[in-house]
């Protein structure tokens, strides 16, 4: 049995899963997907991960793009796999689904798991915007429906006592051209939030209400679970000053155990992010959860089909993918 890792270039997400497979004497190599496409066909005994393209592209509306032909692409290697002799670790259906955030949460929410409340899904302009954040005390996220990251988010609020409008992105913009930086703004210009907003909106949203997270040691925090089959693999914190807790973003993470949970808040939260992973479809998965401030409840934010990448896992026992690993060698199919 050989494993394949595919990306459009090769990165630590590649390089640290190959060692992974060296370490356990099992052949692991790495393609592009166009050298998937065309080997597909011949494959025989083959597992392969499939990790997210990377891309320089900065523009909102490009990317987008960007992101829609990874679908399509996606949709491709679903149809083809039918045919070969191919395990893939997370299916492109099942990726394609967790790019997906509506039909994600639709999904997570037939299952009966609890999600963070989805206000709309069909807002197209700003004033119908504007109208759901002057209705909602607590705000609401922005969301773009494809993809992962926070490229596309906008966490909104207006304080109907003061009239101000706050906003906090990683959007920017140059005169009609709006962009992804890697810094998180705070903006109090309605007209500044309004024109971001809308280039979110026109690429397809979903509009979510703003759940304040728990904090600790002074700091807002949510999730980052890797779940395997039933097993929770890591669980790393995600700490932040403001309502983004994205770790690209400057963000720090911190150690699981540090919080302290009572063990049944704890248990819930592995159980909650094992069920979302099952529910996706997806052999492995990257569950992000928060704990509502005012209820001490968990809720997921969002799954995430390649979310498996955790730097403080890699430098240190590179655990997740040695064991991704691991369990299909260990699995009968495959012996």
């Amino acid at each position: 049995m050989c494993f394949f890792v595919v990306s459009n270039l090769e990165s630590r997400r590649t390089d640290y899963f190959i060692k992974a497979g060296i370490h356990l004497g099992v052949d692991t190599r790495f393609l592009t997907y166009e050298e998937l496409l065309w080997r597909l066909p011949k494959m025989q005994r083959a597992v392969v991960k499939l990790e997210p393209l990377i891309y320089q592209e900065v523009g909102l509306a490009a990317y987008a793009e960007l992101c829609a032909g990874d679908r399509r692409m996606l949709e491709d290697l679903e149809n083809r796999q039918k045919a070969v002799d191919v395990h893939f670790l997370n299916s492109p259906r099942s990726i394609a689904l967790a790019w997906d955030k509506l039909r994600c949460k639709e999904a997570l929410l037939a299952a009966g798991l609890p999600v963070t409340p989805l206000l709309a899904t069909e807002v197209t302009d700003f004033d119908t915007l504007s109208e759901i954040v002057a209705a909602t005390p607590r705000g609401v996220f922005l969301k773009s429906r494809y993809g992962s990251g926070a490229g596309g988010m906008m966490a909104i609020r207006y304080q109907s006592r003061r009239n101000l409008w706050v906003a906090y992105t990683t959007l920017a913009h140059h005169g009609t051209w709006v962009y992804n930086t890697k810094k998180i703004h705070r903006l109090t210009d309605k007209t500044e939030i309004a024109i971001l907003a809308k280039a979110v909106l026109e690429i397809g949203a979903l509009v979510e209400e703003w759940v304040p997270k728990e904090s600790f040691g002074g700091r807002n925090y949510d999730l980052r679970l890797v779940c395997r089959q039933e097993e929770v693999d890591y669980a790393v914190v995600r700490y932040s000053n403001g309502a983004i807790t994205n770790l690209h973003l400057n963000n720090q993470a911190g150690n699981f155990e540090e919080l302290e949970l009572a063990p049944s808040l704890q248990h819930e939260i592995f159980e909650l992010s094992v069920a979302a992973a099952r529910v996706m479809g997806l052999y492995y998965a990257g569950v992000d959860v928060l704990v509502e401030k005012t209820s001490s409840h968990p809720a997921i934010i969002e799954v995430n089909g390649q979310g498996d990448h955790i730097y403080q896992d890699i430098f240190y026992e590179n655990r997740i993918y040695t064991r991704q690993i691991q369990a299909l060698l260990h699995a009968e199919k495959y012996r």
